[in-house]
């Protein structure tokens, strides 16, 4: 009876500390990053040999990506935004590195870019995507 309860209390004090020490090194509720997925569409017309006329917009986009810690390369969030593209990640202060992963029908324009996260702060990110899909007319 003596070891369960010296057992017990080991596995208290060991849930105990990582409870501490998860809420230490959690994010702070209003520092990270938050942004916006978008498609980038173009349309084209041909209206004479080598010349094309269209034009260029932008829709929401459900897309995912990957957050990294800077110095170490570590992944410290997969996030996916919502179905309008929106998406905000908690993040301690620091820099990282946003990488996002491709998607059915569209290639990000960036293969991954860097972000600087300031205390007490969200920083304002756009990851674009682009159509592989040309509409042609």
């Amino acid at each position: 009876m003596k070891t369960m309860i010296q057992t017990l209390r080991l596995g208290l004090a060991a849930l105990l500390v990582a409870i501490a020490v998860q809420s230490v090194s959690a994010a702070p509720p209003k520092t990270g990053i938050r942004g916006q997925t978008l498609l980038q569409q173009s349309f084209g017309v041909d209206v004479a040999p080598g010349m094309w006329v269209g034009d260029t917009w932008w829709v929401s986009f459900p897309a995912s990506f990957r957050v990294l810690a800077a110095h170490s390369g570590r992944e410290v969030a997969h996030v996916t935004s919502g179905d309008f593209g929106s998406f905000e990640v908690s993040l301690p202060p620091g820099r990282y590195v946003v990488v996002p992963d491709s998607s059915p029908g569209a290639v990000p324009f960036i293969g991954s870019f860097q972000v600087k996260v300031t205390a007490k702060h969200f920083t304002d990110v756009s990851i674009v995507y682009g159509s592989v899909f040309p509409v042609l007319l």
